[in-house]
C-alpha cells in the first residue's frame, strides 16, 4: 500500500470511529457559546453575537492538509486515528459572527479566559485581524480541548468573525487561500481581495464609532462628561488621536478610549468636531475611568 493510499485509509478510519464524538462536542460547544452570549450581552441586543452553526472537515481537506505536514516534515508519521485529531486540530469548527469589532474582542477575550472555559481547556489562540493574513483574511481563531463521553477529548476551532470578516470570505472565495485547493488565486484576484477585506475593516471601523456614540446618547451614566465628587480619577497619557476618538494609556499599560462626546462637552462646541483638535499625542489627561462589556473608557475632566 502506498503512503498516499495508507494515509486515505487511516483518515477514513478516523471519520468513522470520531465522527458521533465530533457531532457531540459541536453540540455541547454551541450551548456553551449561547450560555456565554447572555453572560457578556445580558440585556443587551442578543443579535450582536450570533453562533452561526458547525462543521466537520471535508475528508479530503484533512488529508490535503496532512500530506502537507508531512512534505513539511518527512519524520512525521500518520498511522492511527488519534494522530489525524492529534496534528489536525479543526475538524470541528464552530463560528460566532460579531456585529462590530468591539464584539469580536469581547468574545475573543471570554474565550482565552481560563475562569470562563471551565471543563475546556484553551490549547491555542490566534488574532488575524491586528495584522490580517497577506491573503486579507480577518478573525481570531480559538482551539479548545473538550471532554467527550464518547472517548478520548475532542479538539474543536471557534472562529469569532465580524459579518462583515465572514462576508468577505463569501465574496473572495476564500476556499481558494486554503491548503489542497482545487484552484489558486490570480495575482490580480489578490490584489482585489486584498482591498475588498481593507475596505470591509474601514467599514467595521466606522460601525464600532458609531455605536459607542450612539451608547453616549443612550447611556446617560456614561455620557455625564463631567464626574461626581466620589468619582476616582487617574492620569493618562495620549498615544493616538483622530477625528472620532483618542486613545491613551494609564499607569499600569491598560489602553483605552477618549470618545468624541466627552471632549465635544469639554470643548463647549455644538454639532460634530474632530477629537484631534483639541487633543494631542503626549498630552496628559486626569480622567474618570468607565469600563463595560464593550470596552475601557476615559473620560477627561478637563482638557491640556
Amino acid at each position: 500500500m502506498s503512503a498516499d493510499s495508507a494515509m486515505r485509509e487511516v483518515v477514513s478510519q478516523a471519520y468513522a470511529q470520531r465522527r458521533d464524538a465530533w457531532e457531540s462536542a459541536a453540540v455541547r460547544i454551541k450551548r456553551w457559546l449561547k450560555q456565554q452570549q447572555k453572560g457578556l450581552l445580558k440585556d443587551k441586543d442578543i443579535s450582536r453575537l450570533d453562533v452561526d452553526g458547525h462543521r466537520i472537515k471535508d475528508p479530503a481537506r484533512t488529508i490535503a492538509k496532512l500530506v502537507e505536514k508531512t512534505a513539511e516534515d518527512p519524520e512525521l508519521r500518520i498511522s492511527t486515528p488519534h494522530d489525524v485529531e492529534d496534528h489536525i486540530r479543526d475538524i470541528v469548527g464552530v463560528k460566532v459572527l460579531c456585529k462590530s469589532p468591539r464584539d469580536q474582542k469581547m468574545m475573543f477575550d471570554s474565550l482565552t479566559d481560563p475562569q470562563q472555559l471551565g471543563s475546556f481547556v484553551l490549547i491555542e489562540q490566534k488574532n488575524y485581524v491586528d495584522p490580517p493574513k497577506p491573503s486579507g483574511y480577518r478573525a481570531c481563531h480559538v482551539t479548545l480541548q473538550i471532554p467527550s463521553d464518547k472517548g478520548e477529548p475532542v479538539f474543536a476551532e471557534i472562529q469569532v468573525k465580524t459579518r462583515l470578516q465572514d462576508a468577505w470570505g463569501e465574496l473572495t472565495h476564500e476556499d481558494m487561500y486554503k491548503p489542497g485547493a482545487a484552484m489558486k488565486p490570480s495575482e490580480l484576484h489578490g490584489e482585489f481581495a486584498r482591498a475588498m477585506a481593507n475596505m470591509l475593516a474601514t467599514v467595521d471601523d466606522m460601525a464600532d464609532t458609531l455605536a459607542v456614540e450612539l451608547s453616549a446618547l443612550t447611556n446617560p451614566d456614561l455620557d455625564t462628561g463631567v464626574p461626581s465628587a466620589t468619582d476616582d480619577t487617574i492620569e493618562v497619557k495620549v498615544r493616538a488621536t483622530g477625528p472620532k476618538y483618542a486613545l491613551a494609556v494609564d499607569g499600569d499599560g491598560r489602553q483605552g478610549l477618549i470618545p468624541a462626546f466627552a471632549v465635544r462637552k469639554l470643548s463647549d462646541s455644538k454639532g460634530t468636531i474632530k477629537v484631534n483638535d483639541f487633543v494631542s499625542v503626549d498630552d496628559r489627561l486626569r480622567v474618570t475611568v468607565e469600563e463595560d462589556s464593550k470596552g475601557l473608557y476615559y473620560i477627561p475632566r478637563e482638557l491640556a
